[in-house]
């Protein structure tokens, strides 16, 4: 290797000062490279900030993607709309029949406090017929439990004449106690022939809104698989746009894993979030009609805690590992033990009609509870849409 002499090294230190670019070229490539990559990453944090909005499906690209399946397409959304009008026309008869239960306990109530009433004052007067008899002073006792009225008496016998005044006032209620259990026996009557004629009605209903279930679950199932993946996709959004509207103060739910507490395509549901129900409570759940004993699954791994009683008749509390809680209602059967551990899938019950949905159309009061058994319930139906269809 040659060697530069004294002279040579410093003409060529000299040169690398003096001439342009020598040391600059390497140095705005690599500030080229940091501009790059600064502007990438100021692009990505942009677009994470400010995410485009994704394009929702509409109806006429459903009805495109469903060209194969025109006519069951038809058919499915007609028999759809026929479940949501008859799951509608059902919950205002049930809610009526429940009315009409309440006020026909009252009315008996107020007839069985009335009896008793009665009784009383027909056995106070009883004995002071008898000692009025024993006296001499009333020869027929038995007449005055048949009188209507104070004249009725007056005329048949003399016994007001010979009674204490305890004894007129004893008549004046007995007669009174008498109007009042003729009046709450009709009004018993009325609202007995008005519960009946609803009760009818409420099984007609129930007997639509079956059979438009079942049209629904068939015709989905005959649509093809392009078509049913977009029509689910269209109801979601529809479904999450509305659960959305009504959390906004609260924020969006997530849930983690999750399944349809039945097998997809064999329930029916419609968002009845806030509906009003009897005793002036709104409906805090979704109502998923199935067949009568159909499997009923854990929604997501944990542990659940079963009970029997009360509204919900026999009910499953599931607590997945997450700390988020599902509530199922109305089963007929449990297939777990209480404090069992159980998997996502797992059946841990059958489809019923218990507590106060007796001889309602079978089906499982459904509930959301992100914050556990003990936070607020919150709307479901979206999160059933996107797990059952």
């Amino acid at each position: 290797m040659q060697r530069l002499s004294r002279r040579q090294a410093t003409g060529h230190r000299l040169l690398q000062v003096s001439t342009p670019g020598y040391h600059l070229a390497p140095m705005v490539a690599l500030k080229g490279r940091y501009r790059a990559l600064l502007l990438i990453t100021l692009v990505a944090l942009v677009a994470s900030l400010f995410p485009l909005p994704i394009r929702a499906v509409t109806k006429a690209q459903v009805d495109a993607a469903c060209e194969d399946s025109r006519e069951h397409l038809a058919e499915y959304r007609q028999a759809r709309a026929d479940f949501d009008d008859a799951a509608l026309d059902y919950e205002d008869v049930l809610l009526e029949v429940d009315t009409l239960e309440h006020k026909q306990r009252r009315i008996q109530g107020s007839i069985d406090n009335r009896s008793e009433d009665l009784a009383a004052i027909q056995e106070k007067i009883e004995e002071q017929a008898v000692q009025l008899y024993m006296l001499g002073g009333f020869s027929n006792p038995g007449i005055i439990l048949s009188a209507s009225s104070v004249d009725e008496v007056l005329t048949t016998s003399q016994f007001l004449s010979a009674a204490t005044v305890g004894g007129q006032e004893s008549i004046n209620d007995l007669i009174a106690a008498k109007g009042e259990f003729g009046r709450f026996q009709v009004e018993l009557d009325e609202n007995s022939d008005v519960l009946e004629v609803a009760e009818e009605e409420a099984f007609e209903v129930r007997g639509i809104q079956e059979e438009a279930m079942e049209r629904e679950q068939a015709t989905y199932a005959k649509l093809s698989g392009t078509c049913k993946d977009l029509q689910k996709k269209y109801e979601v959004e529809q479904a999450a746009a509305r659960q959305v509207a009504r959390q906004r103060a609260s924020g969006s739910v997530q849930v983690g894993s999750f399944i349809c507490p039945f097998t997809p395509g064999r329930t029916s549901f419609r968002d009845t979030w806030g509906a009003p129900r009897s005793g002036g409570r709104t409906h805090k759940g979704t109502d998923m009609f199935a067949a009568w004993n159909e499997p009923v699954y854990a929604v997501a791994a944990g542990t659940v805690s079963i009970r029997s009683g009360g509204l919900g008749g026999n009910i499953v509390w599931l607590t997945a590992s997450n700390g988020v809680a599902y509530y199922y209602a109305h089963l007929n059967g449990f297939n777990v033990s209480n404090g069992q551990s159980v998997s996502q899938g797992q059946t841990i019950a059958f489809n019923g009609d218990s507590g106060n949905a007796k001889g309602t159309s079978p089906h499982v009061h459904f509930q959301l509870h992100p914050g556990g058994r003990g936070g607020a319930a919150v709307p479901s139906y979206a999160t059933l849409a996107a797990a059952c269809k």
